[in-house]
Protein backbone atom coordinates (compact mmCIF):
# COMPACT_ATOMS: atom_id res chain seq x y z
CA UNK A 1 0.00 0.00 0.00
CA UNK A 2 0.90 3.74 0.97
CA UNK A 3 2.48 3.13 4.08
CA UNK A 4 2.55 0.08 7.43
CA UNK A 5 -1.34 -0.64 7.81
CA UNK A 6 -2.28 -1.13 11.39
CA UNK A 7 -5.15 -3.14 12.89
CA UNK A 8 -8.16 -1.20 14.74
CA UNK A 9 -10.65 -4.62 14.86
CA UNK A 10 -11.73 -8.02 13.55
CA UNK A 11 -15.50 -8.37 11.66
CA UNK A 12 -16.50 -11.77 10.61
CA UNK A 13 -13.08 -13.67 11.96
CA UNK A 14 -10.97 -10.89 9.46
CA UNK A 15 -8.79 -8.23 10.82
CA UNK A 16 -9.13 -4.70 9.36
CA UNK A 17 -6.32 -2.63 9.06
CA UNK A 18 -6.42 0.91 8.34
CA UNK A 19 -3.32 2.55 5.93
CA UNK A 20 -2.17 5.88 6.83
CA UNK A 21 -2.92 7.02 3.11
CA UNK A 22 -6.95 6.34 4.31
CA UNK A 23 -6.39 9.32 6.91
CA UNK A 24 -6.04 11.76 3.64
CA UNK A 25 -9.26 10.31 1.81
CA UNK A 26 -11.13 10.67 5.47
CA UNK A 27 -10.71 14.18 6.24
CA UNK A 28 -11.06 15.72 2.30
CA UNK A 29 -14.13 13.55 2.52
CA UNK A 30 -15.74 15.02 5.43
CA UNK A 31 -14.16 18.41 4.30
CA UNK A 32 -15.95 18.39 1.21
CA UNK A 33 -19.37 17.43 2.60
CA UNK A 34 -19.10 20.05 5.46
CA UNK A 35 -18.17 22.72 3.49
CA UNK A 36 -20.24 21.86 -0.11
CA UNK A 37 -22.64 19.56 -0.09
CA UNK A 38 -24.51 19.16 3.23
CA UNK A 39 -24.75 23.55 3.06
CA UNK A 40 -26.44 23.04 0.18
CA UNK A 41 -28.65 20.32 0.81
CA UNK A 42 -29.56 21.72 4.67
CA UNK A 43 -29.30 25.50 4.75
CA UNK A 44 -30.28 25.56 7.83
CA UNK A 45 -27.94 23.62 9.19
CA UNK A 46 -25.24 25.03 11.70
CA UNK A 47 -21.84 24.64 11.55
CA UNK A 48 -21.33 22.11 13.79
CA UNK A 49 -24.23 20.38 13.17
CA UNK A 50 -22.47 19.64 9.27
CA UNK A 51 -19.51 18.74 10.75
CA UNK A 52 -21.01 15.86 12.75
CA UNK A 53 -22.75 14.56 10.28
CA UNK A 54 -19.83 14.92 7.25
CA UNK A 55 -18.08 12.98 9.81
CA UNK A 56 -20.80 10.37 10.45
CA UNK A 57 -21.53 9.86 7.05
CA UNK A 58 -17.73 9.59 6.23
CA UNK A 59 -17.85 6.33 8.38
CA UNK A 60 -20.86 4.95 7.06
CA UNK A 61 -19.34 5.20 3.49
CA UNK A 62 -16.15 3.17 4.92
CA UNK A 63 -18.41 1.11 6.76
CA UNK A 64 -20.10 0.11 3.72
CA UNK A 65 -16.47 0.03 1.77
CA UNK A 66 -15.75 -3.08 4.73
CA UNK A 67 -18.66 -4.53 3.69
CA UNK A 68 -17.96 -4.39 0.37
CA UNK A 69 -14.59 -6.16 0.88
CA UNK A 70 -16.64 -8.79 3.62
CA UNK A 71 -18.49 -10.01 0.81
CA UNK A 72 -15.46 -11.08 -1.31
CA UNK A 73 -13.78 -12.22 1.77
CA UNK A 74 -16.91 -14.53 2.80
CA UNK A 75 -17.16 -15.70 -0.59
CA UNK A 76 -13.53 -16.50 -0.99
CA UNK A 77 -13.42 -18.54 2.01
CA UNK A 78 -16.61 -20.34 0.73
CA UNK A 79 -13.95 -21.61 -1.98
CA UNK A 80 -11.35 -22.64 0.18
CA UNK A 81 -9.32 -19.19 -0.68
CA UNK A 82 -7.26 -17.73 2.31
CA UNK A 83 -7.69 -14.00 3.05
CA UNK A 84 -5.11 -12.12 5.20
CA UNK A 85 -6.88 -8.76 6.06
CA UNK A 86 -9.18 -6.23 4.83
CA UNK A 87 -7.14 -3.10 4.12
CA UNK A 88 -9.14 0.84 3.59
CA UNK A 89 -6.37 2.71 1.83
CA UNK A 90 -6.31 6.05 -0.05
CA UNK A 91 -8.25 4.46 -3.39
CA UNK A 92 -10.87 2.36 -1.05
CA UNK A 93 -10.32 -1.34 0.54
CA UNK A 94 -9.03 -4.39 -0.49
CA UNK A 95 -9.22 -7.93 0.69
CA UNK A 96 -5.92 -9.04 0.47
CA UNK A 97 -6.28 -12.97 -0.98
CA UNK A 98 -3.52 -15.17 -0.06
CA UNK A 99 -4.45 -18.02 -2.55
CA UNK A 100 -5.27 -17.34 -6.34
CA UNK A 101 -9.10 -18.84 -7.05
CA UNK A 102 -9.50 -22.18 -7.74
CA UNK A 103 -11.03 -21.98 -11.16
CA UNK A 104 -12.79 -19.42 -13.41
CA UNK A 105 -16.16 -19.93 -11.91
CA UNK A 106 -15.00 -18.65 -8.50
CA UNK A 107 -12.78 -15.92 -9.72
CA UNK A 108 -16.22 -14.24 -10.90
CA UNK A 109 -18.56 -15.19 -8.02
CA UNK A 110 -15.83 -13.46 -5.71
CA UNK A 111 -14.96 -10.74 -8.04
CA UNK A 112 -18.93 -10.00 -8.09
CA UNK A 113 -19.43 -10.03 -4.38
CA UNK A 114 -18.18 -6.72 -3.88
CA UNK A 115 -20.29 -5.11 -6.63
CA UNK A 116 -23.46 -6.33 -4.86
CA UNK A 117 -23.49 -6.17 -1.29
CA UNK A 118 -22.71 -2.50 -2.46
CA UNK A 119 -25.82 -2.55 -5.15
CA UNK A 120 -27.95 -3.92 -1.67
CA UNK A 121 -26.46 -0.89 0.04
CA UNK A 122 -27.62 1.58 -2.02
CA UNK A 123 -31.40 0.12 -2.15
CA UNK A 124 -31.68 -0.47 1.64
CA UNK A 125 -30.10 3.52 2.44
CA UNK A 126 -31.99 4.42 -0.18
CA UNK A 127 -35.55 2.79 1.03
CA UNK A 128 -34.69 4.44 4.70
CA UNK A 129 -33.78 8.00 3.51
CA UNK A 130 -37.38 7.81 1.64
CA UNK A 131 -39.09 6.52 4.64
CA UNK A 132 -37.31 9.49 6.52
CA UNK A 133 -37.95 12.38 4.46
CA UNK A 134 -40.17 14.30 7.19
CA UNK A 135 -36.43 14.48 8.82
CA UNK A 136 -34.18 15.34 6.01
CA UNK A 137 -30.98 15.98 8.63
CA UNK A 138 -31.44 12.10 8.54
CA UNK A 139 -32.87 11.25 5.06
CA UNK A 140 -30.33 13.56 3.36
CA UNK A 141 -26.86 11.84 4.58
CA UNK A 142 -28.76 8.43 3.82
CA UNK A 143 -29.60 9.67 0.46
CA UNK A 144 -25.57 10.82 0.07
CA UNK A 145 -24.82 6.70 1.42
CA UNK A 146 -27.12 5.70 -1.08
CA UNK A 147 -25.31 7.03 -4.50
CA UNK A 148 -22.00 6.49 -2.89
CA UNK A 149 -22.53 3.04 -2.65
CA UNK A 150 -24.25 2.97 -6.42
CA UNK A 151 -21.11 4.33 -7.88
CA UNK A 152 -18.84 2.39 -5.74
CA UNK A 153 -20.37 -0.57 -7.20
CA UNK A 154 -20.51 0.94 -10.69
CA UNK A 155 -17.00 2.04 -10.93
CA UNK A 156 -15.36 -1.40 -9.52
CA UNK A 157 -17.30 -2.89 -12.33
CA UNK A 158 -14.46 -1.23 -14.55
CA UNK A 159 -12.54 -3.84 -16.82
CA UNK A 160 -9.57 -2.81 -14.73
CA UNK A 161 -7.04 -4.34 -11.88
CA UNK A 162 -7.68 -4.10 -8.95
CA UNK A 163 -11.30 -3.54 -10.04
CA UNK A 164 -13.56 -6.13 -9.43
CA UNK A 165 -14.24 -5.52 -12.89
CA UNK A 166 -10.65 -6.45 -13.96
CA UNK A 167 -11.38 -9.70 -12.09
CA UNK A 168 -14.50 -10.56 -13.56
CA UNK A 169 -12.80 -9.80 -16.90
CA UNK A 170 -9.85 -12.11 -15.94
CA UNK A 171 -12.66 -14.60 -15.07
CA UNK A 172 -14.24 -14.55 -18.61
CA UNK A 173 -10.41 -14.65 -20.44
CA UNK A 174 -9.36 -18.06 -18.15
CA UNK A 175 -12.86 -19.56 -18.78
CA UNK A 176 -12.07 -19.04 -22.83
CA UNK A 177 -8.79 -19.98 -23.11
CA UNK A 178 -7.51 -22.49 -19.89
CA UNK A 179 -5.07 -20.23 -18.64
CA UNK A 180 -4.77 -18.14 -15.74
CA UNK A 181 -1.79 -16.92 -16.40
CA UNK A 182 -2.52 -15.96 -20.33
CA UNK A 183 -5.87 -14.54 -18.73
CA UNK A 184 -4.03 -12.55 -16.47
CA UNK A 185 -1.52 -11.02 -19.00
CA UNK A 186 -4.57 -10.18 -21.80
CA UNK A 187 -6.67 -8.37 -18.59
CA UNK A 188 -3.46 -6.50 -17.61
CA UNK A 189 -3.24 -5.19 -20.79
CA UNK A 190 -6.99 -3.97 -20.89
CA UNK A 191 -6.18 -2.43 -17.59
CA UNK A 192 -3.29 -0.72 -18.61
CA UNK A 193 -5.34 1.15 -21.52
CA UNK A 194 -7.75 1.98 -18.97
CA UNK A 195 -4.91 3.47 -16.52
CA UNK A 196 -3.24 5.59 -19.67
CA UNK A 197 -7.15 7.12 -20.68
CA UNK A 198 -7.65 8.16 -17.17
CA UNK A 199 -3.70 9.68 -17.01
CA UNK A 200 -4.95 11.55 -20.37
CA UNK A 201 -7.96 12.59 -18.90
CA UNK A 202 -6.16 13.93 -15.40
CA UNK A 203 -3.43 16.33 -17.67
CA UNK A 204 -6.60 17.35 -20.46
CA UNK A 205 -8.38 18.74 -17.28
CA UNK A 206 -5.60 20.18 -15.45
CA UNK A 207 -5.20 22.29 -18.46
CA UNK A 208 -9.06 22.69 -19.42
CA UNK A 209 -10.42 23.50 -15.53
CA UNK A 210 -6.81 23.26 -13.40
CA UNK A 211 -4.25 21.25 -11.34
CA UNK A 212 -6.56 20.22 -8.63
CA UNK A 213 -9.13 19.09 -11.00
CA UNK A 214 -7.17 16.41 -13.07
CA UNK A 215 -5.01 15.83 -10.16
CA UNK A 216 -6.99 12.59 -8.63
CA UNK A 217 -7.50 11.01 -11.93
CA UNK A 218 -3.85 11.12 -12.60
CA UNK A 219 -3.21 9.63 -9.27
CA UNK A 220 -6.00 6.95 -10.23
CA UNK A 221 -4.35 6.13 -13.38
CA UNK A 222 -0.89 5.76 -12.18
CA UNK A 223 -2.47 3.32 -9.02
CA UNK A 224 -4.64 1.38 -11.83
CA UNK A 225 -1.55 1.06 -13.59
CA UNK A 226 0.73 -0.30 -11.22
CA UNK A 227 -1.75 -2.70 -10.17
CA UNK A 228 -2.20 -4.03 -13.37
CA UNK A 229 1.35 -4.48 -13.50
CA UNK A 230 1.70 -6.60 -10.20
CA UNK A 231 -1.12 -8.57 -11.19
CA UNK A 232 0.90 -9.49 -13.97
CA UNK A 233 4.40 -10.06 -12.84
CA UNK A 234 2.81 -12.04 -9.76
CA UNK A 235 1.04 -14.74 -11.72
CA UNK A 236 4.89 -14.65 -14.01
CA UNK A 237 6.17 -14.78 -10.37
CA UNK A 238 4.39 -17.95 -9.43
CA UNK A 239 4.64 -19.52 -13.18
CA UNK A 240 8.42 -19.31 -12.33
CA UNK A 241 8.42 -20.45 -9.07
CA UNK A 242 5.98 -23.57 -9.39
CA UNK A 243 7.93 -26.55 -9.70
CA UNK A 244 11.22 -25.06 -7.36
CA UNK A 245 12.15 -26.06 -3.73
CA UNK A 246 14.54 -23.86 -1.79
CA UNK A 247 17.27 -26.50 -2.15
CA UNK A 248 17.05 -25.49 -6.64
CA UNK A 249 17.70 -21.89 -5.66
CA UNK A 250 20.10 -22.17 -1.98
CA UNK A 251 23.96 -21.29 -2.79
CA UNK A 252 25.52 -24.27 -1.48
CA UNK A 253 28.66 -24.27 0.26
CA UNK A 254 28.63 -20.35 1.77
CA UNK A 255 30.86 -18.42 3.14
CA UNK A 256 30.73 -18.86 7.04
CA UNK A 257 32.50 -17.31 9.91
CA UNK A 258 33.72 -18.50 13.04
CA UNK A 259 32.71 -17.14 16.46
CA UNK A 260 36.06 -16.05 17.58
CA UNK A 261 36.76 -14.09 14.40
CA UNK A 262 36.94 -10.48 14.94
CA UNK A 263 34.45 -7.93 12.80
CA UNK A 264 37.58 -7.09 11.37
CA UNK A 265 38.19 -10.45 10.20
CA UNK A 266 34.78 -10.86 9.13
CA UNK A 267 34.76 -7.36 6.71
CA UNK A 268 38.13 -8.00 4.91
CA UNK A 269 38.50 -11.85 4.52
CA UNK A 270 34.50 -13.09 3.43
CA UNK A 271 32.15 -10.05 3.12
CA UNK A 272 34.75 -7.94 1.00
CA UNK A 273 36.49 -11.14 -0.37
CA UNK A 274 33.71 -12.53 -1.67
CA UNK A 275 31.31 -9.96 -2.13
CA UNK A 276 28.95 -11.10 0.44
CA UNK A 277 26.98 -9.16 3.55
CA UNK A 278 25.43 -12.08 5.12
CA UNK A 279 27.80 -14.69 6.87
CA UNK A 280 26.28 -18.08 8.94
CA UNK A 281 28.38 -18.13 12.20
CA UNK A 282 29.34 -22.32 12.78
CA UNK A 283 31.57 -24.02 15.20
CA UNK A 284 32.84 -27.66 14.99
CA UNK A 285 30.26 -28.13 12.26
CA UNK A 286 27.77 -26.82 14.34
CA UNK A 287 25.14 -23.76 12.81
CA UNK A 288 24.79 -21.31 15.94
CA UNK A 289 23.14 -18.42 13.99
CA UNK A 290 24.15 -15.52 11.65
CA UNK A 291 25.86 -11.83 11.33
CA UNK A 292 24.76 -9.56 8.84
CA UNK A 293 26.55 -5.98 7.84
CA UNK A 294 23.62 -4.10 9.55
CA UNK A 295 24.61 -5.23 12.87
CA UNK A 296 27.96 -4.72 12.10
CA UNK A 297 27.31 -1.05 11.74
CA UNK A 298 26.01 -0.76 15.10
CA UNK A 299 29.51 -0.77 16.43
CA UNK A 300 31.83 2.07 15.99
CA UNK A 301 34.06 1.08 12.99
CA UNK A 302 37.52 1.51 15.09
CA UNK A 303 35.78 -0.71 17.48
CA UNK A 304 35.58 -3.98 14.87
CA UNK A 305 39.35 -4.98 15.28
CA UNK A 306 38.47 -5.37 19.11
CA UNK A 307 34.44 -7.39 18.58
CA UNK A 308 34.38 -10.25 18.19
CA UNK A 309 31.44 -11.95 16.19
CA UNK A 310 30.30 -13.99 19.13
CA UNK A 311 29.46 -10.57 20.89
CA UNK A 312 26.84 -9.46 18.20
CA UNK A 313 25.92 -12.66 16.48
CA UNK A 314 21.67 -13.33 15.95
CA UNK A 315 21.06 -16.34 17.21
CA UNK A 316 18.98 -19.21 14.82
CA UNK A 317 15.27 -18.27 15.24
CA UNK A 318 12.31 -19.40 13.04
CA UNK A 319 11.81 -16.66 11.16
CA UNK A 320 15.69 -16.65 9.26
CA UNK A 321 15.63 -20.41 8.53
CA UNK A 322 14.38 -22.60 5.73
CA UNK A 323 14.04 -26.25 4.84
CA UNK A 324 15.44 -27.91 1.58
CA UNK A 325 12.11 -28.98 0.35
CA UNK A 326 10.14 -25.79 0.90
CA UNK A 327 8.52 -24.41 -1.63
CA UNK A 328 9.76 -21.61 -3.63
CA UNK A 329 6.90 -19.75 -3.94
CA UNK A 330 6.43 -20.24 -0.27
CA UNK A 331 9.46 -18.73 0.18
CA UNK A 332 9.03 -15.93 -1.81
CA UNK A 333 5.93 -14.99 0.01
CA UNK A 334 7.22 -15.17 3.34
CA UNK A 335 9.90 -12.30 2.29
CA UNK A 336 7.49 -10.20 1.23
CA UNK A 337 5.38 -10.84 4.09
CA UNK A 338 8.57 -10.62 6.88
CA UNK A 339 10.66 -7.99 5.23
CA UNK A 340 13.46 -10.66 5.19
CA UNK A 341 15.71 -11.20 2.36
CA UNK A 342 18.36 -13.69 3.53
CA UNK A 343 17.31 -17.11 4.78
CA UNK A 344 19.81 -19.93 6.51
CA UNK A 345 18.69 -22.87 4.42
CA UNK A 346 19.27 -25.98 7.18
CA UNK A 347 18.04 -29.31 8.13
CA UNK A 348 17.86 -29.74 11.70
CA UNK A 349 21.16 -27.78 12.94
CA UNK A 350 23.49 -28.49 9.65
CA UNK A 351 23.57 -26.12 7.08
CA UNK A 352 23.17 -26.31 3.97
CA UNK A 353 22.86 -22.89 1.99
CA UNK A 354 22.30 -19.67 1.87
CA UNK A 355 19.26 -18.58 0.10
CA UNK A 356 18.66 -14.55 -0.48
CA UNK A 357 16.18 -12.58 -2.58
CA UNK A 358 18.80 -11.85 -5.22
CA UNK A 359 18.69 -15.56 -5.94
CA UNK A 360 15.20 -15.47 -6.27
CA UNK A 361 15.49 -12.91 -8.67
CA UNK A 362 18.02 -13.99 -10.37
CA UNK A 363 15.73 -16.82 -11.57
CA UNK A 364 12.57 -15.21 -12.20
CA UNK A 365 14.93 -12.67 -15.08
CA UNK A 366 16.04 -15.87 -16.43
CA UNK A 367 12.14 -17.07 -16.76
CA UNK A 368 11.36 -13.81 -18.55
CA UNK A 369 14.30 -14.63 -21.02
CA UNK A 370 13.04 -17.88 -21.18
CA UNK A 371 9.02 -17.64 -20.84
CA UNK A 372 7.11 -20.89 -19.84
CA UNK A 373 4.12 -21.86 -22.21
CA UNK A 374 1.09 -21.47 -21.37
CA UNK A 375 -0.91 -24.15 -20.09
CA UNK A 376 -4.11 -24.83 -22.08
CA UNK A 377 -6.66 -27.38 -21.89
CA UNK A 378 -6.63 -31.12 -23.27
Amino acid sequence: MWGKAFPIGRVAGYEIRLDPSWFLIAGLFVWTLARAYFPQALPQAGTGTLVLLAIVTMLGFFGSLTLHELAHAVVARAYGMRVRAITLFLFGGVAELESEAPDPGAEYRVALAGPVASFALAIGFWVLSVALTPWPVIAVPLGYLSFANGVLAIFNLIPAFPLDGGRVLRAVLWKRSGSFAEATGTASRISALFAYGLIGLGLWTMFAVGPAAGLWPILLGLFLLAAATGARVQVETQAALSTLHVGDLMRRDPVIVHPDMTLDDVANDAMLRHAVSFVPVVENGLLLGYLDLRAMQQIERENWGATRVDDIFAALDDDAVVGPNAEAQTLWERMQRLGRHKFLVVEGRRLLGVVTLSDIMARLRLARAIPIPHDRPG
